[in-house]
């Protein structure tokens, strides 16, 4: 009898935050451990090979409960691609060279970004970076893919590449049905709100819907314990605002939105200033709304930049030192996976033991979200079982929500048109339709602006 390999691939596993969570996440599965193949990829051969000696060394040192995982790994990517019927993706076109382009072009004119991967000038531009390669392995999918052409199961391409929604929206058209968006700012943000209202997991819930890094807390509920009913919780995370400076003072630009919608939104206050026309206008509004106690609260510009330059080198010698260590477990609690999605959902697919969580999916015939445009990029609940993935639908957003929303959408669907058209004058339109952009810039300005960004990006983006 021949057993049959599950092969599960990491596309840019070189990326070594993400590579190590849900790769040592996919190993604390039992379901995970039988036959299963693990291929890294990476087009950088030295942060590969960091990564594949690290779960190498985790499979080795935990032999009893892995010996029927295999690892291997490989710069050719339709290598990687061929025969894996899950595919998580990480990469990352273009480095800090690069990405200093995205933040100082657009400050010369007045644009600021904390940020910058998901909408504005920096995400547009992030965008096209990483089309040639999106584009290449939706070609290597449809080339050798795990059941292409046959009347079975699919794969499934997991990406967590941003900006999340263009990327998204773009493999989708490309590949209809082949990927999901994974972010884990929906899970996050109900933390930072379960932590605010002070209950456990097992009392509270939530039910959140939008577009990635603009999705709406519509309902928070708690309760007391598992024999009390559940209740509104938002009147109790309201007072908690008000009455713990603290809590307040980090979390005030977003709950200034929140006064002014009536819901609370996923994403730091630093990433929302970004996706609106209301904060970063003007130096005494960001003055009034800088918080305090985390990295995007201060809503300072290239927050972000800044932080990836003091961090270069760092993770690459972290993960040398715990090489050198006698033992690595497979993870440090509890042999538990973290609450990113990946794990779970392969786990639920291979174990038709469903799993629930926000995904980024195609608004298909507008019947998920249905006050938003058909075709579009929404991020809703998801469930999935051994028969793939259910998203919900027949969500409809209020009026404020929605229309949020639509200033977004319309910058994503500009950009994946563009990208998909080779056309430049779109490219231009995604940028001049940016809330934040368009608050301080005219027309022509942006169009300088987008101009010289070709230019100086046009060694990352030659399909243009």
């Amino acid at each position: 009898m021949v057993l049959k390999i599950l092969k599960i691939s990491f596309i840019g596993a070189g990326s070594l935050v993400f590579g190590e969570t849900v790769l040592t996440d996919i190993l604390t599965f039992p379901a995970l451990r039988k036959d299963t193949l693990i291929c890294l990829e990476d087009i950088d051969p030295e942060r590969l090979d960091i990564m594949f000696r690290y779960i190498s060394k985790i499979i080795e040192d935990n032999n009893q409960d892995l010996k029927d995982v295999q690892i291997e790994k490989t710069t050719n990517q339709k290598k990687a691609i061929e025969d894996a019927k899950y595919i998580i993706n990480a990469i990352q076109v273009g480095w800090l060279d690069v990405m200093k382009y995205d933040f100082d072009i657009p400050l010369k004119y007045g644009v600021t970004q904390v940020v910058g991967d998901t909408l504005g000038p920096g995400g547009v531009f992030r965008f096209l970076r990483t089309v040639p390669a999106l584009k290449s392995i939706m070609e290597d999918i449809q080339d050798v893919g795990y059941n292409i052409g046959k009347d079975s199961d699919k794969l499934l391409f997991l990406n967590y590449t941003n900006p999340m929604a263009m990327n998204t929206w773009y493999c989708n058209t490309l590949v209809p049905d082949s990927t999901i968006g994974l972010c884990h700012g929906v899970h996050a943000t109900a933390n930072t709100l379960r932590h605010a209202i002070g209950v456990e997991w097992e009392n509270f819930s939530f039910f959140c819907a939008g577009i990635n890094h603009m999705a709406w807390f519509l309902e928070i509920w708690d309760r007391k314990d598992q024999y009390s009913s559940w209740i509104n919780a938002y009147p109790k995370f309201k007072k908690m605002i008000k009455e713990n400076s603290k809590l307040s003072e980090h979390l005030k630009l977003r709950a200034d939105m929140m006064n002014a919608c009536g819901f609370f939104m996923t994403e730091s206050s630093g990433h929302l200033s970004e996706y609106l026309p209301y904060y970063r206008k003007r130096k005494d509004i960001l003055d009034k709304y800088r918080g305090i106690g985390g990295l995007y609260s201060e809503l300072r510009h290239s927050s972000y930049y800044e932080y990836c330059v003091s961090w270069e080198g760092t993770m690459e010698k972290r993960f040398k030192r715990r090489l050198n260590k006698p033992k690595l477990d497979i993870k440090r609690e509890e042999n538990k996976p973290s609450t990113e999605y990946a794990s779970h959902i392969i786990n639920a697919m291979e174990t038709n033991n469903p799993f629930r969580f926000n995904g980024n999916v195609i608004n298909k015939q507008g019947s998920l979200i249905t006050n938003l445009p058909k075709g579009c990029c929404v991020e809703v609940p998801v469930f999935a079982d051994s028969h793939g993935l259910h998203p919900q639908g027949g969500i409809e957003l209020p009026t404020i929500c929605q229309a949020l929303c639509l200033s977004n959408i319309m910058v994503q669907k500009a950009a994946v048109e563009g990208a998909l058209e080779l056309n430049k004058e779109k490219i231009f339109h995604a940028v001049m339709l940016d809330p934040n952009t368009a608050s301080v810039c005219s027309p022509q300005e942006i169009r300088e602006m987008v101009d010289e960004m070709f230019e100086k990006e046009a060694k990352w983006i030659p399909q243009f």
